[in-house]
């Protein structure tokens, strides 16, 4: 089966984007992949164990985003997975599409930190550089 890959990182924004990626799958039977990625957050002189915590934390952020997209993806009558890994968001997104072969990348103009003043946000404009296959960037 074919594979669309979403970023979702729990924004607004986000959901737009996999509304889109949803709109897509059913249109050409495709499997929607949602991909998050957990940023490697641990400052110099920060403890272990706050780091830990911070971990923690947000592999449960990270679960309840993926759960409720999956959700979605479920009601909509789409087949639907999800990747979950620690990295750069852009990465993350590109190494699972290659990984999953997928056709397709869907992303958000902007994440989790709204709407600034350029034109892309950073995970955005990476991955539009980056992807090796069709981004499209909902707004």
């Amino acid at each position: 089966m074919k594979k669309i890959i979403v970023g979702d990182d729990g924004s607004e924004f986000a959901d737009k984007a996999l509304e889109k990626a949803i709109e897509f799958a059913k249109k050409e039977d495709m499997e929607v992949v949602v991909v998050y990625a957990i940023e490697d957050f641990c400052p110099i002189g920060v403890a272990e164990f706050d780091c830990n915590v911070v971990r923690k934390i947000q592999t449960k952020e990270a679960k309840n985003i993926i759960d409720r997209a999956l959700k979605k993806i479920k009601d909509a009558g789409v087949s639907g997975s999800d990747v979950t890994k620690v990295g750069r968001p852009a990465d993350v997104i590109i190494e699972s599409a290659k990984k999953e072969n997928a056709e397709m990348i869907v992303v958000a103009s902007h994440g989790k930190h709204g709407i600034k003043k350029v034109a892309l946000g950073s995970v955005t404009s990476r991955v539009v550089e980056y992807s090796p296959i069709h981004v499209f960037v909902m707004k």
